[in-house]
């Protein structure tokens, strides 16, 4: 291959299954104002471990909250093992998806210029079966065509009329 593509070498499945009853599909709009880990939480994490068995009950925290986060940070981590493959995955599907349109779009706009050059120099019927190819092709191009135009009639009426020369005065 080239150096710009690659085989994609990852996994082409990504099982879920021992995480789904975990996996939760909130409304939209509810992640706003969500807390999100801060940078130290393992050195936190680190010192709860070891201050709530021996403060716990001083402190009034049953020991189930302290489960409760050992086991959310396991979760954690069975999620953001496999959310790294899920997210490579997509990335590649969307690169891939784009890779195939562009060169799909290369090919219609080769099939044009055949026809263009047919019927220029041969045979012009061939033109009228391919009439939504050819304007298919060319939709890009009268679109930037037609932006050109409105932006230059833009400028001219935005544009102040050109200032004329001042005479130098005459000494006579």
């Amino acid at each position: 291959m080239n150096d710009t593509i690659a085989p994609y070498m990852g996994p082409s499945i990504i099982d879920v299954s021992t995480i789904r009853p975990k996996l939760v599909d909130l409304a939209n709009g509810k992640l706003a104002g969500a807390q999100r880990e801060k940078v130290g939480f393992p050195e936190v994490f680190d010192e709860l471990s070891k201050a709530i068995p021996q403060y716990g009950e001083t402190l009034g925290i049953h020991t189930s909250m302290w489960q409760r986060i050992v086991d959310k940070t396991a979760t954690l981590d069975e999620i953001r093992a496999l959310k790294k493959d899920v997210l490579k995955l997509a990335e590649v599907l969307q690169e891939s998806e784009v890779y195939y349109e562009d060169a799909r779009e290369a090919d219609i706009s080769r099939i044009g210029g055949f026809v263009d050059a047919t019927a220029l120099h041969g045979d012009p019927s061939v033109q009228a079966a391919f009439n939504k190819t050819l304007e298919y092709r060319s939709r890009y191009a009268k679109k930037a065509a037609d932006q050109r135009r409105k932006n230059k009639q833009a400028r001219t009426e935005t544009d102040p009329a050109p200032a004329t020369e001042a005479k130098a005065p005459s000494h006579a």
